[in-house]
């Protein structure tokens, strides 16, 4: 089966744009994947970014955009500012599901419902425009303030892995939730 070509377009809410990654994005993304705070609830890469790595990653990233990954910056409307990423990755056409993630880079845009604000965004897209019918996530049980957002969004705990995430000398259990189309509540 041959993936289908997506066009990436901007997406707007009340307070936020999704946009598609552009390489100048690559300052801000740098930063938030090297910030120890920013980095641990996001479940990405462990140790310090460098430009070089940086840079590779965008590459991958771009060269994917519209097959089987699509990736968006999250973009502050009144602004103007990049605060965070969001992406649609390991897109199966056969199956209709993929993966998601989240990362509000920007700590001052914590805690003000942006999170929330693109996940109406970037689900009504995945279930209504190209036609998914189920998004998987996996979490750090300990991120309770996550759990507690995604359930409200209609996603329903699948599974789990024990102490599968070590991180300041402790393991943490893995979550895996998904959300169905059936489900989502938009």
């Amino acid at each position: 089966m041959n993936n289908p070509e997506i066009t990436l377009v901007n997406y707007h809410g009340k307070n936020i744009r999704l946009r598609p990654l552009k390489q100048d994005d690559m300052q801000h993304t740098l930063r938030w994947r090297n910030d120890p705070e920013v980095r641990e609830y996001a479940m990405g890469y462990r140790f310090p970014v460098t430009e070089l790595m940086d840079e590779q990653w965008y590459k991958t990233a771009l060269q994917g955009q519209g097959r089987n990954d699509i990736v968006y910056t999250i973009e502050h409307i009144e602004s103007g500012t990049p605060i965070g990423l969001a992406y649609l990755k390991h897109i199966d056409w056969l199956h209709r599901t993929c993966d998601f993630g989240i990362s509000i880079g920007e700590k001052q845009y914590h805690g003000k419902g942006y999170a929330q604000e693109v996940m109406q965004l970037l689900f009504n897209y995945a279930f209504n425009c190209i036609n998914l019918r189920k998004i998987c996530i996996q979490i750090v049980a300990y991120n309770k303030k996550a759990i507690g957002l995604y359930k409200k969004m209609g996603f329903k705990i699948e599974g789990q892995q024990k102490e599968q995430i070590y991180l300041n000398d402790q393991y943490h259990d893995l979550i895996f939730m998904a959300l169905f189309r059936k489900d989502f509540l938009h």
